[in-house]
């Protein structure tokens, strides 16, 4: 990956990775001749078969029964599309197994150990011979199970037929466009309809493109906003410490006056004094930025399962960065440097520093009047220290500021995905979906679910693979993986999705033809409520059904089935399916994550009893969603949280140098303060509370600036992330967390100069 850049290497090893164009994903198990039929299609290039299927497993170090998934090719070492690559040991035989890369990691499983399965011959043992790292798998932090590889061989005890495949990878004749992809796949569907051969969904993918890449463009998103903001806070402290070293000086310069110097002169001579700082800290910069940057870039892309074959970086950013680090610290610098070479003699030898009167304008007048009279005198005095130099104020407060807005916006981002979260969760009154392999019986799924003690109701819906026409074209779907007929009661009480326009079915729907569509979809192919669209169910065509709903959808466009929904009873009379269903969706009483996985464990078990295989991608345990959800997100908020609190610490570097220069500027004051018997603790009170005012102040200037940038930007990253918009909240605890980290950190600033004012000596002060 390019350091500092975007999608490069994800992008590349994908297409390494001779990704398939189209992905059908069977409803039912094909033979290898309906392969060979699929291949002479035209528009398809060449095609390979795949198998995957759910299946239970405990290993040594976890005795509880689990669900993964398991997979198996033809031959591992002759693979067209989609290519795995053997890691180490060998391909899996007739006793052995492999295990997906990131699932042994996951699952702390290694080469030679063992693993138990249920297969249909009871339980067996296979050991894990090889370690495979496969493309195109979710991984398990992000909501993928654990994935083992098996031979042809062994795919037998599992229920598996022989010569049969449940996936067919496609690859459409050059050139690619996804529009040819979308033509081809309609004549696939087609094809084996006629066969018999029914499909659950079908996945368009972009050979060009990483199924992660809306990931690392949220990252891109984010790195982008914190390096326009770390820069404009290194100028910030840039500013203040030549600022500092101006006023450290400022007798230097007045005798460089007095004996001749000119402005520019002197200007000149800090200006080199920059530059050569500058200078020193690139050389240090650059390659500490590399490193972190083939670090960052090795993490995030071992996340995604992306091999790092090699290190690049980015010229342009490195030039960018170079360019920047000169130009940034001239320009913050030039305005101390060139205020302080205006110094005249006698300004620069009778005052130490750059001098500011408070009460000079109508402003400072106002506040005294209006607030600071009403403050003790000590309070009073930090008030008005606070206010003295306007421009330093400015400086320092933007640094604060800064990191207080980053720091809410961050957190707010977090809570508006927990919102979004529990919003759906809200709509989703289930606990579980199960989702069958083949449609069953819908008399023996509600007696096996109605075993289970937790469980308090179930409804029984239906799904079918659909095409959507109008006008005798075929529509195109927002999802990724294609569209699905879901059909479930109008009254259901198990889920509702948001209705953004239209109406969700009301009773009066119950045996007619009307459908709620994605509201994506819709725009996509500019259908509007009321409109009429034909649906191909079965390989029937049926005709007439009314959009009367558009819904917004959650899951995003990204790698999933696209659900159209449509009446129980209209579809069963259709169909004639009334006595199978496809899916149960259940309430039950469980209250936690632990509670949910017994439940779900205890569902899947009695299934497995009957012999009943439920799908992969359609069961669905509501918190376990929740939680890999929140994992997606869990990597970039962890690294924002870490910028802010960075930035934070930059603030308060820069508050501590604005209160060290305040001390030098005030020598005098100070002496004059402690000779009419001030003590050494007053001292040091002043200046604690002028920087805990500052906290104060800049904690009270973020919060509306915070509450302006927070919804954008998190909208923004749903958008790019996952496809949607999340809903947003603006969080209340973020804002009084703030003000405790800005109360600590502008204290822990302040101590040392304040110590410092309190060791300042009377004759020593006033001698200057």
């Amino acid at each position: 990956m390019r350091a500092g850049a975007g999608h490069g290497r994800d992008d590349h090893w994908c297409q390494q990775s001779q990704p398939s164009h189209i992905n059908l994903i069977l409803k039912t198990d094909a033979d290898f001749a309906v392969a060979g039929q699929v291949k002479a299609i035209p528009g398809v290039a060449n095609v390979d078969t795949l198998t995957q299927f759910t299946v239970r497993f405990k290993t040594a170090k976890n005795q509880h029964w689990q669900t993964g998934t398991a997979l198996y090719r033809p031959d591992y070492k002759v693979q067209q599309y989609d290519l795995m690559t053997l890691l180490s040991g060998h391909w899996p035989d007739d006793k052995s197994l492999a295990i997906e890369r990131l699932s042994a990691k996951f699952g702390g499983l290694t080469q030679g150990e063992s693993v138990e399965f249920e297969t249909e011959t009871g339980i067996q043992s296979f050991s894990i011979a090889g370690v495979i790292r496969h493309p195109f798998v979710k991984p398990p932090p992000f909501g993928g199970q654990l994935h083992f590889f098996i031979a042809p061989e062994a795919a037998a005890v599992f229920g598996i037929k022989p010569n049969t495949f449940r996936q067919l990878l496609v690859q459409v004749t050059q050139p690619y466009s996804e529009e040819k992809a979308r033509l081809v796949a309609g004549k696939i569907r087609a094809t084996l309809s006629t066969l018999g051969v029914d499909v659950n969904a079908t996945l368009l993918q972009n050979p060009e493109q990483h199924w992660g890449r809306p990931f690392f463009s949220g990252i891109n998103l984010i790195l982008t906003v914190m390096a326009w903001a770390s820069l404009a806070l290194s100028s910030v402290l840039i500013l203040n410490t030549i600022a500092a070293l101006i006023t450290q000086q400022t007798d230097q310069i007045g005798i460089m006056k007095a004996i001749g110097a000119r402005r520019s002169t002197i200007a000149g001579i800090y200006l080199n004094i920059v530059l050569i700082l500058s200078l020193i800290a690139i050389v240090l910069a650059v390659p500490l930025s590399l490193l972190a940057a083939f670090f960052s870039s090795r993490w995030l892309l071992d996340l995604f399962n992306i091999e790092m074959d090699g290190f690049e970086y980015s010229s342009r950013s490195l030039w960018l960065m170079i360019v920047g680090g000169l130009l940034a610290p001239l320009l913050a610098a030039l305005w101390p440097i060139w205020r302080g070479a205006s110094l005249s003699v006698r300004q620069a030898i009778a005052s130490y520093g750059l001098g500011a009167d408070f009460a000079s304008n109508r402003f400072d007048r106002w506040l005294d009047a209006k607030v600071f009279s009403m403050l003790p005198t000590l309070y009073a005095v930090s008030m008005g220290n606070l206010f003295r130099r306007k421009a330093r104020l400015l400086w320092t407060q933007s640094v604060l500021i800064i990191a207080g807005v980053l720091f809410i916006v961050i957190l707010s981002l977090i809570e508006s995905v927990n919102l979004t979260l529990d919003n759906e969760l809200a709509r989703s009154r289930y606990s579980v979906r199960l989702g069958f392999s083949v449609d069953q019986p819908s008399a023996l799924i509600e007696e096996l679910v109605r075993s289970v003690p937790q469980t308090i109701d179930v409804e029984l819906w239906n799904r079918l693979p659909a095409e959507l026409t109008r006008n005798d074209q075929l529509l195109r779907q927002s999802g990724s993986l294609g569209a699905q007929l879901v059909a479930l009661p109008v009254a259901s009480a198990m889920y509702q999705p948001l209705i953004v326009a239209g109406h969700w079915f009301e009773a009066n729907d119950n045996d007619q033809k009307v459908l709620v569509l994605n509201a994506e979809t819709a725009e996509l192919n500019g259908i509007k409520l009321g409109d009429t669209i034909n649906i191909n169910l079965l390989g029937r065509s049926s005709t007439g059904w009314q959009v009367v709903g558009l819904y917004r959808w959650f899951v995003g466009s990204g790698y999933a089935v696209e659900p159209v929904y449509a009446p129980l009873n209209t579809v069963q009379t259709i169909t004639q399916s009334n006595k199978k269903s496809s899916f149960a969706v259940l309430s039950a009483n469980v209250n936690s994550l632990s509670d949910e996985k017994k439940y779900a464990d205890a569902l899947k078990e009695k299934f497995q009893e009957q012999h009943i295989k439920l799908d992969f991608y359609t069961t669905i345990a509501k918190l376990e969603q929740r939680q890999y959800a929140k994992n997606q997100f869990r990597p970039i908020t962890t690294m924002l949280l870490g910028l802010a609190t960075l930035i934070a610490a930059v603030g308060a570097i820069g508050l501590s140098g604005a209160l060290a220069i305040s001390v030098l500027q005030r020598i005098r004051e100070i002496g004059v303060f402690r000779a009419i018997g001030a003590s050494s603790g007053a001292v040091f009170k002043l200046f604690m509370l002028e920087g805990f005012f500052h906290g104060i102040l800049a904690w009270l200037i973020s919060i509306p600036i915070a509450y302006v940038l927070a919804e954008p930007l998190s909208k923004k990253l749903g958008e790019v992330m996952l496809g949607i918009q999340l809903d947003f909240t603006f969080s209340l605890i973020a804002v009084w967390i703030w003000l405790g980290l800005v109360s600590v950190l502008v204290l822990l600033a302040s101590y040392l100069p304040a110590r410092h004012a309190t060791r300042i000596a009377v004759r020593s002060s006033l001698s200057y």
